[in-house]
């Protein structure tokens, strides 16, 4: 295999693999929008019967709804690292500028800087699924606290 066609190689995985993690990234989003559309639904259905004794278990649902919520914002508000994008007129004026352009080396720090980002955006989706998942306890717990609630009083 040439060289160049390992740095050919290289790039691609690398581009691949971001565009991976983004639309990763965009499915937890999506998935985020859901749960907080749930436990808005339940705890506005089921929330009136509940609140009626002014339960404390319906209180324990609305804490749970308000920690989803915060759960929901850290997964879908955005990041300041999450600017992925690779600018190739900065990269190319900085190769010129360093003397005659060499494509091997512009190749590995275009490769690299690729791979500095996977590894941020690898991070951010770690982050991501972690709040995701308490969000989607917070959101069962919310259910059971709400039903409950709700039956107590009736």
């Amino acid at each position: 295999m040439a060289v160049e066609d390992a740095y050919e190689l290289a790039y691609r995985e690398a581009v691949r693999a971001l565009e991976h993690q983004r639309a990763e990234a965009t499915a937890l989003q999506s998935r985020a929008g859901m749960l907080l559309a749930t436990a808005s639904i339940s705890i506005s259905l089921l929330g009136r019967d509940a609140f009626a004794a002014s339960h404390a278990l319906a209180w324990l649902g609305v804490l749970c709804f308000a920690l989803l919520s915060l759960c929901v914002l850290a997964i879908v508000m955005p990041q300041p690292d999450q600017d992925s994008d690779v600018d190739p007129q900065a990269l190319l004026a900085a190769r010129l500028a360093g003397g005659p352009l060499d494509a091997t080396a512009l190749s590995v720090e275009l490769i690299g800087l690729i791979g500095l980002h996977h590894r941020i955006a690898g991070r951010r989706l770690v982050r991501m699924s972690r709040a995701f998942h308490i969000g989607a306890c917070l959101l069962a717990i919310q259910l059971v606290l709400t039903v409950v609630a709700a039956a107590v009083t009736v």
